[in-house]
């Protein structure tokens, strides 16, 4: 069985996502992975001593935690800086969610379970992606905010410092969920595989983009967009 579809060269293909998007995508799967795992070791502590070995014992993990966090924190700074206007249009797709957005998740888990479903056109992202959108930053930049503070406490406040503990537990329990169901859906989930290739090489199948984004392919390469140019 063939979890992610073959790339296909021989078709017409559309830019779905830049280089900088996609390698500062990667770049957050890397460290995130990385954040997640040596996180697991220093609070677990002595529960994960398995674990602890892989990164050369506790002291080892803390360290690989610490660049991990700050590697990620620079990919963020570089999404910004170079992508900037793929940020103003990422906020633009997500201020159209709507009617569509609303149907389009209440239907998602009988096509989620193999059940034949029409869904309503859609945008650059999907009702499911603009949701997933809005919750794995928000984790992420409490992580990378309640992060900093426990680092450095002796520069905060003493109360901000004790509730960074458990808004960064509870941020990486949300965030871990959402990454894992982002990851499974957009690469291994029937019929949604191409997604993949849209991060991985940049581009998509014509013929996918139409079915699955028929609002936004509309908007960027068919009559709409060529309007828009004249």
């Amino acid at each position: 069985m063939q979890l992610i579809p073959e790339y296909r060269a021989d078709v017409k293909r559309v830019e779905r996502f830049n280089f900088v998007a996609r390698m500062t995508h990667w770049g957050h799967t890397v460290t995130f992975i990385l954040c997640l795992l040596t996180g697991l070791v220093l609070f677990l502590n002595s529960g994960a001593n398995w674990l602890a070995t892989i990164f050369g014992g506790y002291n080892g993990a803390g360290l690989v935690h610490r660049i991990a966090a700050v590697t990620l924190t620079i990919f963020l700074a570089i999404f910004v800086v170079f992508d900037f206007k793929g940020i103003i249009d990422w906020i633009k797709d997500l201020l159209r969610f709507g009617k569509n957005d609303i149907i389009f998740v209440m239907k998602f888990p009988l096509e989620f379970l193999g059940f034949p479903v029409k869904m309503p056109p859609q945008t650059r992202f999907n009702g499911g992606e603009k949701g997933n959108s809005m919750l794995t930053p928000t984790c992420v930049i409490l992580l990378v905010l309640s992060g900093y503070i426990m680092w450095f406490p002796s520069i905060f406040p003493a109360g901000l410092v004790r509730v960074s503990y458990p808004i960064h537990d509870i941020a990486m329990v949300l965030a871990t969920f959402m990454v894992c169901m982002h990851g499974y859906l957009g690469s291994f989930h029937p019929g949604s595989g191409e997604s993949f290739w849209g991060m991985w090489k940049g581009t998509v199948r014509d013929d996918w983009a139409q079915h699955h984004h028929p609002i936004w392919y509309e908007e960027t390469y068919g009559d709409k967009a060529e309007g828009d140019a004249e």
